[in-house]
């Protein structure tokens, strides 16, 4: 029976039974039991004051997205692991649970008067951890990137022009275009000796004059590319040249692997460049707060900034302005601790696909927790091309999530959502305890390895 899953989805992590927890340098890690870690307010510490973050955190059950959601859609009940949104499993920083406890102790909920210390809070992270200098006058809050970059495409895009995209890209891009009235055009990058590439040649050659913004994706998604100073210059002159504006959606910038750099399209040393983009950001992959409901965008340049802001108007909740002030401001030790946790847990991810599932192609990512798996052969061993029609799917790769969950479990998202270029991949995501991904990955090794 599943340590974790158990006979039931709804069993993940109920029993109290399990008090020892293999750590990430393989240690055995004793003390509270699972039932009485998830039931405190503040994540426990292991001894020499590290975070928790082997213990499974149960979330079934709490209406979520990742866990609850996908079951919606399999009512025979075969689905157990949610691993495709893109929310980490980890119990949040304790800062956060302490602020919000606080803040709830104060039973009014009228207007804010201020966000002050949000506003510090962003210019201080970004000045302190990724070296750009930001004015506060410049900085929009948003309640998401969605509106801020919806503004954007409204205000910068004509009806029935176009927004490029390098692909695969975030499917949530074309979500935007369309609530913009906007069409999005791809250009798919190549796959050059293990990492993706953007071509260039192709890019340039779909900058044409009914183009009138790009998305760059920073670190971008579902890659994991963290793109250089050298390709950011190149992509910002191009687009400079062609009269198209950069939107640079940098959501998944705090999360970087060890031996790669985030590099802020507003800090490249090109003014003419920067002042020809929008940056778009949060921290809500960070500390996993996509349900505060707070982003926020800034330009160097006030004339651009002005003109995306007559399309923004932002709805922001008490209690998000809250509990993201105070990850900004006391969060930094708890995330450094999650990053390196998610690091090594790639470095696990990428070992065991490539000892236990050779039908499976494995692709090292940079940044971001998700990784984008080709499982082209695994998908032409169960014969994905042919059945989806027949099986009434979007596409291939959506016949290949169904059979996945069907055969293991394992619920993932289809490359065919990312664009251009997503044929044959499933985008994975790793944001959680070791113990979880170990029998997410047994189930799905026993799964392709049976066909």
């Amino acid at each position: 029976m599943s340590k974790i899953v158990g006979l039931n989805r709804r069993a993940f992590m109920k029993n109290a039974g399990m008090t020892a927890l293999v750590g990430a340098a393989g240690t055995i890690a004793t003390g509270a039991s699972t039932a009485s870690a998830q039931s405190s307010t503040e994540i426990p510490k292991l001894a020499g004051g590290k975070y928790d973050f082997d213990t499974p955190y149960n979330r079934v059950g709490t209406k979520c997205s990742r866990w609850d959601g996908p079951g919606l859609r399999y009512p025979a009940g075969v689905f157990k692991y949610g691993m495709g949104v893109a929310s980490m499993d980890f119990e949040c920083a304790p800062c956060i649970t302490e602020a919000l406890q606080e803040r709830i102790k104060h039973h009014n909920w009228g207007y804010l008067s201020t966000t002050e210390d949000l506003r510090n809070g962003i210019v201080n992270w970004n000045g302190e951890r990724h070296g750009v200098d930001i004015d506060p006058s410049l900085v929009t809050i948003s309640d998401g990137v969605y509106p801020g970059v919806i503004a954007a495409l409204r205000s910068l895009v004509p009806i029935g022009n176009k927004v490029l995209l390098t692909t695969p890209a975030y499917s949530g891009f074309y979500s935007m275009a369309r609530a913009a009235h906007v069409e999005t055009l791809d250009s798919p990058m190549r796959y050059v000796d293990g990492r993706y590439e953007i071509n260039w040649q192709d890019l340039e050659s779909k900058m044409t004059p009914d183009v009138r913004a790009m998305i760059v994706c920073n670190p971008q998604n579902p890659t994991g590319n963290v793109w250089t100073e050298e390709e950011l210059l190149r992509l910002g002159r191009l687009a400079l040249d062609h009269n198209i504006v950069v939107l640079s959606d940098e959501i998944h910038s705090d999360v970087i692997r060890s031996g790669h750099k985030y590099v802020p399209f507003a800090s490249l040393p090109d003014q003419n460049v920067v002042n020809n983009s929008v940056s778009f950001n949060a921290i809500s992959k960070t500390f996993n707060l996509a349900a505060m409901k707070n982003a926020y965008y800034y330009s160097m340049s006030p004339t651009l900034l002005a003109r995306v802001n007559q399309y923004h108007r932002a709805e922001l909740s008490t209690l998000g302005v809250v509990a993201n002030a105070a990850a900004y401001q006391h969060g930094a030790e708890w995330f450094d601790q999650a990053n390196a946790y998610m690091d090594e847990s790639h470095t696990f991810v990428e070992n065991y696909i490539k000892q236990n599932m050779p039908s499976v192609g494995y692709t090292r990512n940079e940044g971001t927790f998700m990784t984008f798996l080709d499982v082209g052969k695994a998908m032409e061993a169960v014969g994905a091309k042919e059945l989806f029609k027949e099986q009434d799917k979007q596409s291939p790769e959506h016949y290949f999530r169904d059979w996945l969950t069907h055969q293991s479990g394992v619920y993932l998202n289809a490359g065919s959502d990312y664009g251009s270029g997503g044929e044959g991949h499933m985008r994975m995501n790793i944001a959680s305890s070791r113990l979880v991904l170990k029998e997410v990955l047994d189930a799905m090794a026993k799964a392709v390895n049976s066909v």
